[in-house]
């Protein structure tokens, strides 16, 4: 047996120091994700054992692997050995167990608590036990690789019905870089905006805008004012009242900007040179004006109730009568329509 317990005790020694090498070794204290990690636990476990074990209280050591099933709970197997001195002599104890530990999130300090059972078998030398066993600790995390956690824990022994008392001292060294941190599911509410104009669908008063116009704060378009004007300047010959067809285009621009715009009456006004009586240029400026209206009507098909003809003779010259030229302007039918449109404004 000199052999073992010279083995047992270098053992023992060579642990020793690596929990001390890891306790200088350790970095500041941060918080970590042990899901999915392994990790190692050598440590060192005091026994107080019951009084039918015959035993003095014993130190040995612990060495262990676990794996994080979740950020807070892991497993842990676990094997002890403690040399015993008992009435009868010397003995061992051998186990190995299989452990459940909860970290809790709260803390004392910079220590967390934490809660462990487990079940084991327990082989001595001239018995074997099997234990479950249920304990409270203490751990401080350095860093994201390694913690120091105690534990007292009571071992009921079902063969034996002994129970024994034990606190376990470790350092644990976690493998392996800690897991991305989890993206929770966004709890805020989900914004919808089917239009694409920028105001949410349950403030929008007006839906389907088209995405290129600009809205205003209800998600309707913002309407811009422009006016259209159209103006007529047809010329007559001396003292006819007949149109010329080289005139017919741009009385067409009339009838089409009538279609254009529904609201719209057009007035044809008719004028004449200073030639003439005044009560016969008044006759001639209304036949004038009265033959580009049924132009309008009768070849383009605008209705008559959306075009009125009158007649000025030759009060509104629009240039001096004194000169062939001017008189050629003077006869004429003119007309001039203006017309309110709203465009919608278009984003930048």
């Amino acid at each position: 047996m000199a052999g073992g317990e010279t083995m047992d005790r270098t053992t023992f020694r060579a642990l020793t120091l690596a929990l001390a090498i890891g306790v200088t070794g350790v970095a500041a204290q941060s918080a970590s994700a042990d899901d999915g990690r392994f990790y190692i636990v050598p440590g060192l476990q005091w026994m107080d054992f019951d009084s039918a074990r015959q035993s003095d209280d014993e130190l040995g050591y612990n060495i262990g692997v676990g794996y994080g099933l979740t950020d807070n709970l892991a497993t842990e197997l676990t094997y002890s050995r403690i040399n015993m001195s008992t009435l009868a002599g010397r003995d061992r104890l051998r186990a190995y167990r299989l452990d459940l530990v909860y970290n809790l999130d709260s803390t004392i300090g910079t220590l967390s608590p934490f809660f462990v059972a487990g079940i084991g078998d327990t082989k001595f030398d001239t018995n074997k036990d099997t234990t479950v066993n249920l304990g409270a600790g203490l751990r401080h995390r350095f860093n994201d690789r390694v913690e120091w956690r105690a534990a007292a824990r009571t071992f009921y022994g079902f063969d034996d019905g002994t129970y024994d008392i034990g606190i376990d001292t470790a350092l644990v060294f976690h493998l392996g870089a800690a897991p991305a941190p989890r993206v929770e599911p966004s709890t805020a509410p989900v914004v919808v905006d089917s239009d694409g104009d920028g105001v949410p669908d349950d403030r929008d008063a007006c839906p389907n805008t088209p995405r290129n116009y600009a809205v205003d704060e209800r998600g309707c378009p913002i309407m811009l004012e422009e006016v259209a004007r159209l103006t007529l300047n047809v010329q007559f010959d001396f003292d006819q009242a007949v149109v010329k067809p080289e005139f017919f285009d741009d009385i067409r621009q009339v009838a089409d900007f009538l279609v254009a715009h529904s609201d719209v009456v057009a007035t044809v006004e008719g004028h004449t040179d200073s030639t003439g009586t005044d009560e016969y240029n008044q006759g001639l400026s209304e036949r004038r004006a009265a033959a580009v209206r049924q132009v309008l009507i009768e070849r383009f098909n605008v209705s008559p109730a959306r075009v009125s003809s009158v007649g000025y003779g030759e009060s509104r010259p629009v240039t001096s009568n004194a000169t062939s030229q001017g008189r050629a302007q003077n006869r004429r039918v003119e007309s001039a329509m203006t017309a309110t449109l709203q465009r919608p404004q278009l984003r930048d």
